[in-house]
């Protein structure tokens, strides 16, 4: 592979991917800037949760769609699960 095609697909990718990835990375600022258990602290918890269940492209469209409607990603829970031990089964925009 030259390196002109390594920067094309580098480029492709970071418009694909760009403003979703510079919106993760301000909510991560946000948290580090106000701390733990701020509001921002726990919106960049279920940004990393999603960056764990959906991985990067398809959390960073849904932060690209979210930041669009004015919206916010939430995690989905299980509702048969106990309360105390659930874990998120999906991500949504709320």
């Amino acid at each position: 592979m030259c390196i002109e095609t390594k920067v094309l697909k580098f480029k492709a990718k970071y418009i694909i991917m760009g403003k979703g990835k510079d919106l993760f990375g301000h909510y991560n600022d946000l948290a580090k800037e106000k701390g733990p258990g701020s509001e921002e602290s726990k919106y960049a918890g279920v940004l990393f949760q999603s960056l764990l269940m959906l991985g990067e492209r398809r959390t960073f469209e849904l932060l690209e769609e979210a930041d669009e409607k004015g919206k916010k990603l939430k995690l989905e829970y299980n509702t048969n699960a106990k309360a105390s031990s659930a874990c998120p089964c999906g991500v949504t925009l709320t």
